[in-house]
């Protein structure tokens, strides 16, 4: 049971240190649907969408390769990554201060993206440096940096935000962005003592190779990923108002918890996927942990279908009509965390050309839905665009790694995702015998991944006799 184990160490390391500022967006909703309208909260969202793929665009993903690559090397060669990394990031950061001094000179205040453009533009600064700085600690070993650093964002996040929101309501809110993430950067700049990791005579041209062949293939992949996660907002504003995409954007926020938690278990299934990859038993190692991801990822969508009423409770009144939605939008970010799960098995193979491939077929789908779905469905067409991109990533993904690890039982997994799909449609329906449909559904579910509930079982077992001794 070592190699469980040693994920579970995992998951709950990068957990406590990846998913404190993910979560304070959701701990934090009641206060924001509060003091924010309906077309406030949906600019907020789509800002972050636009701010997430700038850092990786602008930055080249550099982050990713300060994590990865300076690991295990000696003090010297981590020196030059650091210095290195930097050095390009900035250099793309120097390039988008002057787009962004254009965009605010000449162009119109009527875009979201204008009108907001120079704290656009500061939030993705202090978002590259925190996000920089803090994989370059975990790359070090310095976890106990990382662990307190995203612990600290999210603390600053709330802080500023009661305090600024209030005041100056939606510019409140980005500034409470800006000054939380600029804190807990300094934090993790000072407590690292990474200063001693950046030296000019450090800087090196084999380093800046392998950090942009590294990296580079990065880019491409995240901006059509930026496509499919957030495309349908600028499509919603388009047709239907920035109304529509606060209602989404609230709707979604509960599903996409489950997909935050997911993120945090991925960071970690990566680091046991390279070290399983080539034995004997990966086969049975990649199925067992698959039936638990099936099973855990349905269970916990159905929990937040079945507590949706309860927790729009804690949403101003505004958004009450994103109960509605909260069903199936839990379908696309299934579909999706299992996709990623079984993408992981290219970069194990180093066959990373198929994550390129098969999330272009998928922006292709959602951009072509969107533009059929969204003007005549609003929300729902939204919905159904993600749950089909997604789905066309997740069965060429499957096809794809076939060769490297087959996964048992799809009969089993694709019954019971038709009867997780029954479950949604009928959950908003008017039928009468709803409910004992719902149940005998649940029920079939349990009986289908059987398997997974004894294998959980007795892993739960063996750590608890582990504990004992």
């Amino acid at each position: 049971m070592g190699k469980y184990s040693r994920l579970g160490k995992n998951i709950l390391l990068v957990f406590v240190g990846n998913a404190g500022s993910r979560l304070i967006g959701l701990l934090m909703l009641p206060f924001y649907t509060r003091w924010l309208s309906q077309a406030d909260y949906g600019t907020t969202d789509m800002i972050n969408v636009c701010v997430t793929i700038s850092v990786s665009v602008i930055t080249c993903c550099m982050s990713e390769a300060v994590f990865r690559l300076p690991k295990g090397q000696p003090a010297d060669i981590q020196k030059k990554y650091f210095s290195t990394g930097l050095l390009l990031a900035s250099v793309g950061l120097c390039v988008a201060a002057l787009v962004f001094f254009i965009i605010t000179r000449f162009f119109s205040n009527e875009v979201i993206f204008f009108r907001y453009s120079h704290l656009i533009y500061m939030i993705i600064l202090a978002n590259f440096f925190q996000s920089y700085f803090q994989q370059f600690t975990r790359s070090i070993d310095k976890m106990n940096v990382y662990v307190t650093s995203g612990v600290l964002l999210a603390v600053f996040t709330a802080g500023f935000a009661f305090v600024l929101i209030p005041k100056f309501g939606l510019t409140g809110f980005l500034w409470a962005q800006i000054l939380a993430t600029a804190s807990a950067l300094l934090y993790t700049l000072i407590r690292g003592k990474l200063w001693n990791y950046f030296s000019i005579q450090h800087l090196n041209k084999t380093r800046c190779r392998e950090m942009l062949q590294y990296s580079l293939p990065v880019v491409p992949h995240g901006v059509m990923a930026w496509f499919i996660n957030g495309s349908n907002r600028f499509f919603l504003e388009s047709y239907h108002g920035l109304d529509t995409v606060g209602i989404f954007a609230v709707a979604l926020k509960f599903p996409m918890l489950i997909a935050t938690f997911f993120h945090v278990f991925l960071i970690s299934w990566q680091i046991s996927v390279i070290e399983e990859y080539k034995s004997d038993k990966y086969h049975d190692f990649y199925n067992k942990i698959f039936s638990l991801v099936f099973l855990g990822l349905t269970f916990c969508m159905l929990a937040i279908i079945l507590s949706g009423n309860f927790l729009m409770m804690i949403v101003d009144e505004k958004f009450s009509d994103a109960r509605y939605y909260i069903p199936i939008l839990t379908v696309a970010p299934l579909i999706s965390c299992l996709s990623m799960f079984v993408g992981v098995n290219f970069m194990a193979s180093k066959q990373t050309k198929y994550v390129f491939k098969t999330t272009a077929y998928s922006a292709l789908t959602c951009i072509v839905s969107n533009v059929i779905l969204v003007p005549s469905f609003g929300i729902m067409g939204a919905a159904y665009s993600q749950m089909l991109s997604f789905t066309v990533m997740l069965v060429l993904r499957i096809y794809h790694t076939r060769k490297m690890v087959r996964i048992d039982y799809k009969l089993l997994y694709l019954f019971s995702f038709i009867l997780f799909l029954l479950i949604v449609l009928l959950f908003n329906s008017e039928m009468s015998a709803k409910y004992p449909i719902i149940i005998l559904s649940t029920l079939l579910i349990l009986y289908f991944n059987k398997s997974a509930i004894k294998f959980l079982i007795h892993a739960i077992k063996i750590t608890y006799k582990t504990h004992q001794k």
